[in-house]
């Protein structure tokens, strides 16, 4: 019953977006000559592509911090692995693989 009611809700939903472009495209369509004769003014391209720069830099100031975090991330395991081979081994004299396998082992 819930996905009927969800299903109906998207199908109005989209007749209204259908509704809402034809609307747009007539406008277009009864201004076109408009559209066609007036060029954008001479500073246009540079706001355009200062807040294109805006935008992306907000999406790419992510990476700095992912740098930070891979960086940790590695330092953590290396510390880990060297706690582990220094004080966790239970035989020093065998192999780690074995040290692994022995430490999982039912008793």
């Amino acid at each position: 019953m819930e996905k009927s009611n969800e299903l109906e809700y998207m199908k109005k939903k989209l007749k209204e977006i259908d509704t809402k472009f034809d609307e747009i495209r007539d406008v277009v369509d009864s201004n076109k000559e408009d559209f066609e004769e007036e060029l954008p003014t001479e500073t246009h391209e540079e706001k355009f592509m200062a807040k294109l720069q805006t935008r992306i830099r907000n999406y790419i100031d992510l990476t700095p911090y992912l740098v930070k975090v891979a960086i940790v991330t590695v330092i953590i395991f290396i510390a880990s692995i060297f706690v582990w081979y220094s004080f966790f081994r239970i035989d020093k004299n065998k192999p780690v693989i074995e040290n692994i396998i022995d430490q999982f082992k039912k008793k």
